[in-house]
């Protein structure tokens, strides 16, 4: 099936720096957004060196033998093993490189690598950063966020409104760094349909602005070019107040 894809990232409006990478490897069918630990000074590094991981494990994986680093999954496709496999390898590479340089000790980042098998995705999530699907004019989270309020709020500890609002919200259960369980890594396969879009976006798109918003918005520039849908996603959340760096790759099947 036929699709287009494009990325962008911004600053916001608030930070100085853009702790957030994205990457998009049509080659490989490899979509990641990481998104560096929440003011880390070297977050911007471990989410580079997430990003770069992740496109050199895959490729690594796809051309030699899989080095498992965990015990291999019998209920899990060839392509979410492989997912599965890259994240650990680029989990043992951030931790490699703290060991290696102490300044950049408790670095690590929200990751979401999305590829494609056939006719469907696959997408691991190991923190914040998200997976949508807009289709039939409806938008659907397709990963869980890995964070302490979301895993209170899927527990009904607390409501979807606190866990929104929450003060400790950012605060990850889950990290590329600092992966210590990998059977939480939350692993995806959906089947494509035509005129299905994905978006993967860091938390500083949907902190911003609502699932209803980013279906709106998606919908009015349903027409335009793919940077005008995601430049128009960009603004609305700096508008909203722009508090942290924004990314968003989108994938449109025709």
């Amino acid at each position: 099936m036929k699709y287009r894809s494009f990325g962008l990232s911004d600053t916001g409006k608030i930070r100085n720096s853009n702790q957030d990478s994205f990457l998009i490897n049509e080659t490989e069918k490899l979509f990641v957004v990481a998104d560096g630990l929440g003011g880390h000074v070297s977050g911007d590094i471990a989410s580079e060196m997430a990003v770069k991981g992740f496109e050199e494990g895959i490729i690594k994986f796809r051309n030699e033998e899989i080095r498992w680093s965990a015990q291999k999954k019998n209920d899990l496709t060839i392509e979410q093993n492989r997912l599965l496999a890259t994240a650990l390898y680029c989990n043992k590479k951030i931790i490699f490189q703290c060991k290696k340089n102490p300044s950049l000790k408790g670095m690590g980042a929200a990751l979401l690598g999305m590829s494609l098998e056939d006719d469907k995705i696959v997408a691991i999530n190991i923190g914040d950063c998200r997976l949508y699907r807009i289709r039939n004019n409806t938008i659907k989270q397709l990963t869980k966020d890995q964070t302490l309020v979301a895993e209170e709020n899927r527990m009904g500890k607390i409501s979807d409104e606190e866990a929104r609002k929450h003060p400790k919200r950012h605060i990850l259960s889950n990290a590329i760094g600092h992966i210590t369980n990998y059977s939480k890594i939350d692993i995806v396969k959906k089947r494509i349909i035509e005129k299905d879009i994905y978006l993967i976006c860091s938390d500083g798109l949907y902190d911003m602005i609502d699932d209803d918003q980013i279906l709106n918005i998606i919908r009015n520039n349903i027409d335009k070019t793919l940077y005008q849908m995601g430049i128009s996603l960009i603004i609305k959340a700096n508008m909203a107040g722009g508090m942290d760096n924004i990314t968003v790759v989108i994938l449109i099947f025709d």
